[in-house]
């Protein structure tokens, strides 16, 4: 159930989502509770907008490991995009030029009492890009910009043959976007669908980080209400996403 936060929490909390552009509060659904995500909040598949999402790394995992994600995105209805994310990052520690960079996003990320924060590029994409690059037509170098490959270079200092990174999906996932009168912040909900057959329920609103700490806990309190666990499992999506794609590749 939710619980309140002392004062001592809150500045705490305060503390840790300094410097964000924005701050998402998130939660994936245990498998036992999806059910009743569903009958609860009402989510229905064809409310559902349809991502498929590529993600690029080693075999091992080594991008992933350093607190870099890069990944593509062909979205329904939408602009394509590419992005180059890394965390954790500490705001004070972004060069200034950045800001200003269209596509550069500080978000920080909450899950239950773990707070990360992150620095992203986005670029948009034509239409057939990633399928192309997903087909061998097109190189994965072609979907990501100067500025993305120079973020990249402003934040990661490993080592990594371009030879041995290898795409990673598809991940086929539906995004609905949800408005309820009891909750002030609209809901997103995400259902990723992996190769291997397993699957994730992921719950999250998006805010300014001066109204994080009260968001937070209408979040918290609008779980509880529905029968959720407001900690709901703690590895979030991506993580999930990615160690089941890359054991799924070692199978063959």
């Amino acid at each position: 159930m939710a619980t309140k936060v002392t004062e001592r929490e809150r500045k705490a909390f305060e503390t840790r989502i300094e410097g964000a552009h924005k701050v998402e509060i998130k939660i994936t659904v245990p498998d036992e509770d999806e059910q009743r995500a569903y009958e609860a909040l009402n989510i229905a598949q064809n409310d559902a907008a349809r991502r498929k999402i590529y993600f690029f790394d080693t075999p091992e995992l080594t991008l992933y490991k350093a607190g870099v994600v890069i990944r593509a995105r062909a979205i329904q209805d939408k602009d394509h995009d590419s992005v180059v994310k890394i965390r954790p990052v500490h705001p004070g520690n972004v060069d200034e030029k950045w800001q200003s960079v269209e596509g550069f996003k500080l978000e920080a990320d909450v899950v239950g009492d773990d707070v990360v924060m992150s620095a992203s590029l986005k670029s948009k994409q034509k239409k057939t890009a990633i399928d192309k690059v997903a087909s061998g037509k097109l190189e994965m170098a072609e979907l990501f910009s100067k500025k993305q490959k120079e973020f990249l270079a402003d934040f990661f200092d490993g080592s990594v043959n371009h030879a041995d990174i290898t795409i990673l999906g598809p991940v086929q996932t539906l995004r609905a976007e949800i408005e309820r009168p009891s909750m002030a912040y609209e809901l997103t909900a995400e259902y990723w669908s992996l190769p291997n057959g397993s699957h994730l329920l992921e719950l999250s609103i998006k805010c300014p980080p001066q109204e994080a700490v009260v968001a937070r806990e209408v979040f918290e309190a609008f779980l509880a209400g529905h029968g959720l666990d407001p900690n709901g499992a703690q590895a979030t999506k991506t993580k999930l996403a990615l160690t089941s794609l890359a054991e799924q590749l070692k199978q063959g």
